[in-house]
């Protein structure tokens, strides 16, 4: 049987994107490079590209023709990025990229309620916006359960900043989000701790974290949200 060697190599590449688009959605990192509003595109390729491939290889029969140099360079480039993500690992966004994408005086997302549990870029929406606070009723004295990483060590008032990132697009449009907590013991920065205790200040003005306990934990499967 003639062969078409050029759409083989093709059908090869394509596969190793499918198969990777597999391995991102399988593992769950997909959620180190990009949000959850983009995390249909790893859904999407682990399903099509395989097809693609199988397709590329079915049409390949019939006529025999050789690859050149430059399709074994093409194709070759066109995998790379695949074992250079696979070699080396992606670590979260981490404490030095806290002020490079500090986001201050964000604007909150007035009149959308609070599902579960207060987040920390939610106690810094209600820092930053008294109306924010007052829709979701949060105030001096609110319980608050979280996990984050801290950003910076404790300062000279004994106050130790906790961070995370959100995440809209993928990780490049990543903002950070911080707030101070207060009772809390002085950690390495990147440390992921679980924070328990309630909110002191004046929303829209100095809220902080009052801390019950602050507990090293292990990072969680997705730190973007």
């Amino acid at each position: 049987m003639k062969w078409d060697w050029t759409r083989t190599l093709r059908a090869i590449a394509i596969a190793a994107w499918g198969g990777f688009f597999i391995y991102l959605w399988v593992s769950g990192r997909a959620t180190t490079y990009i949000g959850p509003k983009t995390w249909w595109v790893v859904a999407l390729g682990a399903i099509t590209l395989p097809l693609v491939a199988l397709a590329y290889l079915y049409g390949a029969r019939g006529e025999r023709r050789s690859p050149t140099l430059r399709e074994f360079g093409a194709n070759g480039l066109l995998v790379a990025p695949i074992l250079f993500t696979l070699m080396v690992p992606a670590p979260s966004l981490g404490a030095q990229a806290v002020a490079s994408k500090r986001t201050d005086k964000v604007a909150a997302p007035l009149e959308t309620a609070i599902e579960g549990d207060i987040r920390l870029f939610e106690i810094a929406w209600a820092k930053d916006s008294a109306e924010y606070a007052d829709y979701n009723e949060i105030a001096e004295g609110t319980p608050v359960d979280f996990v984050a990483f801290v950003s910076t060590t404790r300062n000279e008032a004994g106050e130790l900043e906790l961070a995370r990132f959100m995440v809209g697009c993928c990780a490049a449009d990543a903002n950070s989000f911080t707030v101070m907590v207060t009772n809390a013991p002085d950690l390495p920065v990147d440390t992921w701790v679980q924070v328990k205790g309630k909110l002191v200040g004046t929303p829209g003005k100095d809220l902080k974290v009052a801390a019950d306990s602050v507990t090293e934990v292990a990072p969680p499967d997705n730190p973007y949200t």
